[in-house]
């Protein structure tokens, strides 16, 4: 959301970080696959050039006859099936066999030791390795960058959408604020009407929903100061009762707490409102206290899976957008408070607040 808000900041951080890891890991591994396949071509290409170097060497002793490291020895013909002019690998040894017209029943066998071939494969595995991790100190160090460099773009979307999210929010005030005016001069000239008080009460419930997303958006809970939450939940009850007539509710809660108050009444608001929401008809709403843990507990349509409740975006129905309880406990959390919910499908939902970290003690 906003990067003033603790919410925001967790939010953004841990997209930053996904984000981040994602994009370096994708680069990252595929520049190392590229290399490690360049790596072993050109591993495979020199053993071949070793090889090739060696089979000249012998190929060239097969005329002198008196070459150092390499060993001079007579095959039967009719003993081998290899045919000449072909570098043969050995367990100990790497050899060649030359055929000569004077020589009619042998081959001449050159070899060398492969202590010396294996030498040559050693120090060229040094080299491709030692090659390797320089490349890969290079791809790890531009895999990196190119991570970073793709961030820029959305960091500066995700500034323009902070901008915009404001702007929205100032911008509610102006037409509400009208609606509400020529309401309250309407009803001033025809007198009182169900109709008016309907309208009035429709918005200055958007007036509510616009404050709530304000506190989350732009909370300090770190501001506090002492109330009793009876006020608070009187009030809301009676603004819900209006547009749900059919509803009892009954109010025992009486505690004095210490905390934000914006922040608890944005929590109150939202769960107090989904209580007259999703009720029954003639069904009724019970809020008190008990060992300083507020129960609000109402007769309604029930919760299917109270664990996803708190999920940003999770609804089971076709009402609202399923930010409503994300907010209620993000709120929450930063005012130490314990919520949990336990619900019946068709019996109602029982949701507590445990306050005990916010009662004078």
């Amino acid at each position: 959301m906003i990067l003033k808000t603790s919410e925001g900041k967790d939010i953004f951080l841990k997209f930053e970080k996904k984000f981040l890891f994602i994009s370096f890991f994708t680069f990252f591994t595929l520049q190392l696959v590229f290399i490690a396949i360049i790596n072993d071509y050109s591993y495979k290409e020199y053993k071949y050039f070793i090889k090739d170097d060696i089979k000249k060497q012998l190929e060239i002793c097969s005329y002198k006859l008196n070459c150092q490291n390499v060993k001079t020895s007579f095959i039967n013909k009719q003993k081998t099936k290899i045919k000449p002019f072909t570098l043969v690998e050995k367990h100990n040894e790497l050899y060649m066999l030359f055929g000569f017209n004077y020589l009619k029943k042998y081959y001449l066998k050159l070899s060398i030791d492969k202590k010396y071939y294996e030498q040559k494969l050693s120090k060229l595995k040094k080299n491709i390795l030692k090659k390797f991790f320089i490349e890969l100190v290079i791809i790890f160090i531009l895999s990196i960058i190119f991570s970073l460099f793709l961030f820029i773009p959305l960091k500066e979307a995700y500034k323009i959408n902070e901008i915009f999210i404001k702007d929205i929010l100032h911008d509610f005030n102006t037409p509400l604020s009208t609606l509400k005016l020529n309401l309250y001069l309407l009803k001033k000239e025809i007198g009182e009407n169900k109709r008016i008080e309907k309208l009035n009460q429709n918005i200055n419930m958007l007036l509510n929903y616009q404050k709530n997303l304000k506190t989350f958006l732009n909370n300090n809970p770190n501001q506090k100061e002492t109330f009793n939450i009876k006020n608070i939940i009187d009030e809301k009850l009676k603004f819900y009762s209006i547009n749900y007539p059919t509803i009892k509710f009954k109010n025992e809660a009486n505690l004095i707490i210490n905390t934000n108050k914006n922040s608890f009444e944005s929590i109150i608001e939202n769960l107090i409102s989904n209580a007259f929401k999703y009720n029954k008809k003639n069904g009724s709403i019970h809020i008190y206290i008990k060992n300083n843990i507020l129960y609000i507990q109402d007769t309604g349509i029930g919760i299917k899976n109270p664990s996803k409740v708190f999920n940003r975006f999770y609804k089971e129905n076709e009402r609202g957008i399923g930010i409503g309880m994300h907010i209620v406990k993000k709120l929450a959390d930063e005012l130490k408070i314990d919520i949990k919910i336990s619900s019946e499908i068709n019996k109602g939902t029982t949701i507590s607040l445990n306050l005990k970290h916010l009662t004078n003690h």
